[in-house]
């Protein structure tokens, strides 16, 4: 199931929610006694709060189908169609209302044109919501059901189409439509019954969110916040009386928070899931370059860096020596100690020749199971011999037993060689093949020794 859609982990975000929601309902009960005061006409905001509301809504649908391609959650798609349906309603209502792009407003509007679509707002939204409601509650008794993804379908494709055929219908029968506006007043009638359609939509989508989710994942928590947001902004609406007072523009406030709410979920969503794709990416890196056991790079970072070190040093007609380190009688020592004890004598070697390397460029790979490759850069022939004592004395310093009775500690045997671009003109592999000879004179010449490729040569 999608992240969204997953069941708390913790109470957070239950306390999150709840503390919105108790800001928003303070706030409504705060503003109504003071809903119908009226203040300064600011013919700006309109537009901006409605094209706002557009962007919003239509980044929430976006979001929420990227998420239902992803997942293919029922749900996700069927509200996706509640917010393109807002989407579209908002874009009508700004070139419809009076004095946004014109007096009387686009589109042949009438005087009652742009509350009727603010009716159709504020009650498709729910319907909708209910409507994707209605499909997770299905959902939860019938799992992976074709048939709830085409309804989800046409949910997601049915919300703008709806909001365009409404739109043309408030549209095309100004004339006809009751009267709920007298110049910025709204009038309200015992026989017309558009009001308590509005509280009742949304009441109903409230409750159906409570039942059917039970606000245990993080998507329908928010979408509750967002259902009793837009009651409150029903709510001031309503109990305003008349454009740009106090509780008119409240309620466009909360109609932008309302919208807001289930975006900003989303976007967490979409960061938690970059978080955890870098962490991932990061690992697959990690696993890719590093020894799972020893944390040394792997053999295939050395089979692919090492060339480029080599072609560094022709470049810079600088010295690059190689030094093969394999542990001494390691096998006689896994048998003995048994494989755990094996594994942190590795840890411990590993460990030990970092101690003695101190230089940024320096690296140590794995190359083998107690074999490892370190490379010197910009080092000759007499600084790997240094680099080398080094290495076999701290190994030493370790004091790694062989046997619980045997004196012998554990040591390990190296083999050197060392490229000089002034005299040299080889390959990578030949320089790893005269370690691997020169680390085979020194298992010869009674290991817990060094030899170099140089040795050999001169003898």
């Amino acid at each position: 199931m999608s992240g969204i859609l997953s069941t708390h982990e913790s109470a957070r975000p239950i306390y999150a929610a709840g503390f919105v929601a108790g800001l928003i309902v303070l706030a409504v009960i705060a503003l109504l006694p003071e809903a119908r005061m009226p203040l300064p006409v600011i013919q700006p905001f309109l537009p901006m709060y409605v094209t706002t509301v557009f962007l919003i809504d239509g980044m929430t649908a976006y979001l929420l189908i990227i998420q239902y391609r992803s997942s293919r959650e029922p749900f996700l798609g069927s509200l996706a169609g509640a917010y393109g349906f807002v989407m579209v309603v908002a874009a009508v209502q700004v070139l419809i209302f009076p004095g946004a792009f014109s007096a009387g407003g686009l589109l042949g509007a009438g005087p009652q044109t742009a509350p009727w679509m603010w009716l159709v707002w504020h009650t498709g939204y729910p319907v909708f919501v209910l409507a994707a409601l209605a499909v997770q509650a299905m959902r939860l008794h019938a799992e992976g059901s074709e048939g709830l993804r085409r309804v989800s379908g046409m949910l997601m494709i049915g919300g703008p189409l709806a909001a365009l055929l409404l739109a043309w219908i408030v549209i095309g029968g100004r004339g006809r439509l009751p009267q709920l506006i007298a110049g910025n007043a709204y009038h309200t009638r015992a026989d017309f019954e558009a009001w308590p359609v509005v509280a009742s939509a949304n009441v109903m989508a409230m409750a159906a969110c409570l039942w059917i989710t039970r606000l245990r994942d993080l998507l329908s928590l928010w979408v509750g916040v967002a259902l009793l947001t837009s009651i409150g902004d029903a709510v001031l609406m309503l109990c305003a009386g008349a454009r740009y007072t106090l509780g008119w523009y409240a309620g466009q406030l909360l109609s932008v928070v309302s919208s807001s709410v289930v975006l900003c979920v989303l976007i967490f969503e979409f960061a938690q899931l970059y978080d955890r794709l870098l962490t991932s990416s990061i690992g697959l890196t990690e696993r890719a370059l590093y020894d799972g056991l020893t944390g040394a790079f792997n053999r295939g970072y050395f089979i692919e860096q090492f060339p480029r070190e080599m072609r560094r040093a022709v470049r810079e007609q600088t010295p690059l020596s190689l030094l093969m380190i394999d542990v001494d009688h390691f096998k006689s020592y896994n048998d003995v100690r048994g494989h755990q004890m094996g594994d942190a004598c590795l840890i411990a070697i590993v460990g030990a020749i970092r101690k003695a390397t101190r230089r940024p460029g320096d690296f140590i790979a794995r190359y083998g199971g107690e074999e490892f490759a370190l490379v010197l850069p910009r080092t000759d022939s007499a600084g790997a011999k240094v680099m080398a004592e080094a290495v076999r004395a701290e190994i030493r310093e370790l004091a790694l037993r062989r046997g619980e009775m045997a004196l012998g500690l554990v040591t390990a045997s190296l083999g050197i060689a060392t490229f000089d671009p002034a005299v040299d003109a080889y390959e990578a592999e030949e320089l790893v093949r005269r370690a691997d000879l020169a680390l085979y004179q020194a298992k010869h010449d009674g290991r817990d020794t060094a030899r170099t490729y140089e040795m050999l040569v001169s003898v």
